[in-house]
């Protein structure tokens, strides 16, 4: 993580405690940790990563410094939608994407580590205290 912190410019400290407030405020960095253990778990046991740029915590500065995210987040216009705790809405739906290929490999991954797993208008959710997670399909042509 200190190494991705140190890419980012010093003028974004600010964002950064403003994301961190935000997100213990509503009770969800337990949440975040899980969902790294799951990205970085399919990562490393698969040998799949998510799709870069795709992902409803794309551009936010946390989940990139955890590992969830690989695209780092535009330094010129950070996406602050977790900035803000009053902006956060719980449970905080999270989508994450795979290659069509591979999606499912990765739910049956996870349907072996964790309970509540479940679906939601046919797609695949994990439902956490705070949290749900959905794996979406990418298509690639």
């Amino acid at each position: 993580m200190w190494e991705k912190r140190q890419k980012l410019p010093e003028m974004l400290d600010e964002t950064v405690n403003a994301e961190l407030d935000a997100l213990c405020e509503k009770g969800l960095a337990e949440e975040l940790f899980t969902l790294r253990d799951i990205v970085e778990g399919v990562r490393k046991e698969l040998g799949y990563q998510t799709e870069a740029g795709k992902g409803s915590l794309e551009g936010t500065i946390v989940p990139f410094l955890l590992g969830i995210t690989t695209t780092c987040p535009n330094l010129d216009q950070p996406n602050n939608s977790l900035a803000r705790a009053e902006n956060i809405q719980l449970p905080l739906q999270v989508v994450l994407y795979y290659d069509n290929e591979i999606r499912n490999r990765v739910v049956d991954w996870v349907k072996a580590r964790y309970e509540k797993v479940t679906t939601r208008v046919g797609q695949p959710i994990l439902k956490r205290p705070n949290m749900v997670i959905e794996f979406k399909r990418v298509v690639k042509s």
